[in-house]
């Protein structure tokens, strides 16, 4: 990869980008994402504006997965009737992998990190991914963040 960054994950926009693929290796987790948004104060962005690349691995290392939940949602016929809702199924761990798969294809629909409290996996991750027509939420805590890529595209005008 041509470019690396550790821990700059407010510098990155992930709202909107594809998934590849997602996998894990080791304890780590590996999301192969699509039209990423590089800010203008990251360290390897020499521009002063808003640039891209078509394609970006996050890698969330030392990975300790919460829950994966499948968001349930509530159904309306075209009158504005209820018709029924569907409760959040959780993810069973043994199904994680399966689950990976099924996302390639998908969206992210917003990444959030904060703070875990936690010396051994400090960063608290919440990822909203849309695939398959459902809503997933995945609830983990890491270690480091790490982003690669190849290579910055412009960005089309907004």
């Amino acid at each position: 990869m041509g470019y690396r960054t550790v821990d700059e994950w407010e510098h990155f926009e992930f709202q909107d980008a594809d998934i590849i693929s997602i996998h894990r290796k080791n304890g780590h987790w590996y999301l192969e994402l699509g039209y990423v948004t590089i800010l203008p104060d990251n360290s390897c962005n020499r521009d002063i504006r808003k640039m891209g690349t078509n394609e970006l691995t996050l890698q969330l290392q030392h990975v300790q997965i919460d829950c994966i939940v499948q968001e349930g949602y509530k159904r309306y016929d075209a009158d504005g009737n209820f018709v029924e809702s569907i409760d959040d199924v959780s993810v069973a761990s043994q199904d994680y992998d399966q689950w990976m798969q099924d996302m390639a294809g998908g969206a992210v629909y917003e990444i959030i990190r904060k703070d875990s409290g936690s010396k051994e996996l400090p960063f608290s991750y919440e990822l909203y991914l849309d695939a398959n027509e459902r809503t997933y939420c995945v609830k983990l805590r890491a270690k480091h963040d790490v982003e690669e890529w190849e290579r910055f595209m412009n960005r089309h005008s907004e």
